[in-house]
């Protein structure tokens, strides 16, 4: 408000001399209905000026992106357990999604996401991400508050779905982070907090083999007692590494899971992996025993031509059970590739199919399906 003020007054004192050096010798020469006239268009070019310098300001520290996904998916067979089932397809939006970043001040960065997904099915709209960094460009130290995707995996990805990982591991959740960065060698270590048993329900949601008990936990957490230490390099050209730790509350005993991941571009090559495995977890009130779990990915993309890439990739998970329980997964094989339509400045639109095939566990004498191929087709409009 102070800047607007100060604006306003030396605009005041500009119209007073320009009056005095032009206007004024020439009233006697004007009328008085043409003299306000006048006075009134140099205002009014004024504060149009204002106006525009005041908006130039704000578009210079705010930065707008978005995403539209237009996506179609064909499953064989729709159902595992029925050994009859036919298949399906489905044809919805994929991801909607607006992001905006605000530069309040050389230190504080603020940034906030607007998302739907999977509209036809879902209306809701959510704030996928709200949080602020505060950290000088050269200084060590960093800190980021609020909802965001937290520091434990990388998931990269260059295929229509998540991978495995992702789908198992990923913690969307309110939180603290202090950081430290060094330019040489690309280090990158931070500790994060939050509250709740985050990754333990996103495992058993993942319907991939482990899971809490049906038994939910009676007396869920009511502390900020859950974090995570993250650690990041790049030694080299091209190549990146990463390892973290999470440690959550459980129903018996804490869930602490651990994962690296490693990153390697050369030319028109590239290589991603990650591994997360469970350490310790909470004991299933049914049996007394812990299932650690474990799941991993490697994926390899070439660049064919500039607007053509082809990937592969092969996903596995392991639920630590004895025996074979249907529909439990085993591993997974897709082939993707990604074709850019046209690019202008920050605006791309992509076409991405991918083709999966999933294997699962099959109990002896059992009805159920061992394998399902899938098609997925994506338009991705980004700006």
């Amino acid at each position: 408000m102070k800047k607007f003020n100060s604006i306003s007054l030396i605009a005041v004192v500009c119209v007073y001399f320009f009056l005095a050096a032009t206007v004024v010798p020439a009233m006697g020469a004007m009328s008085n209905d043409a003299l306000e006239q006048k006075v009134a268009e140099i205002e009014q070019k004024i504060q149009t000026s204002t106006i525009a310098g005041a908006a130039s300001a704000w578009l210079d520290i705010i930065s707008i992106s978005g995403v539209l996904e237009l996506d179609f998916s064909y499953r064989d067979p729709s159902d595992l357990n029925d050994a009859d089932s036919d298949s399906s397809s489905e044809f919805d939006i994929g991801t909607a999604e607006l992001a905006l970043e605000v530069k309040f001040h050389e230190w504080v960065t603020g940034n906030v996401t607007l998302k739907g997904e999977t509209l036809d099915e879902n209306d809701r709209v959510f704030w996928d991400e709200a949080a602020i960094t505060v950290q000088k460009e050269g200084f060590p130290l960093y800190f980021v508050g609020g909802k965001r995707t937290q520091p434990f995996g990388v998931f990269n990805s260059r295929f229509i779905n998540d991978p495995l990982t992702q789908d198992c591991y990923e913690i969307v959740k309110t939180g603290a982070t202090i950081g430290l960065t060094r330019a040489v060698g690309g280090l990158d270590v931070s500790a994060t907090i939050y509250k709740g048993e985050v990754l333990a329900d996103k495992v058993s949601e993942a319907a991939c083999g482990w899971t809490r008990d049906p038994d939910p936990n009676p007396d869920p957490t009511d502390d900020v007692n859950s974090y995570i230490v993250n650690l990041s390099l790049a030694p080299l050209e091209g190549l990146s590494l990463s390892a973290y730790f999470d440690s959550e509350p459980g129903q018996q005993g804490r869930n602490n899971t651990m994962g690296g991941s490693i990153t390697y571009q050369a030319g028109m090559v590239a290589f991603d992996a990650e591994y997360i495995t469970a350490v310790a977890r909470e004991l299933h009130m049914t049996d007394g025993r812990e299932y650690k779990e474990s799941a991993w990915f490697a994926s390899v993309a070439c660049q064919v031509m500039d607007p053509l890439e082809i990937a592969l990739r092969y996903e596995a998970f392991d639920d630590d059970m004895e025996g074979d329980q249907d529909g439990h997964l085993e591993n997974r094989y897709s082939l993707g590739a990604n074709y850019t339509l046209f690019e202008k400045g920050d605006f791309a639109a992509t076409l991405m199919l991918e083709y999966r095939r999933s294997t699962y566990e099959k109990a002896d004498g059992s009805a159920a399906q061992d394998g399902a191929d899938e098609i997925f087709a994506r338009l991705a409009f980004e700006f």
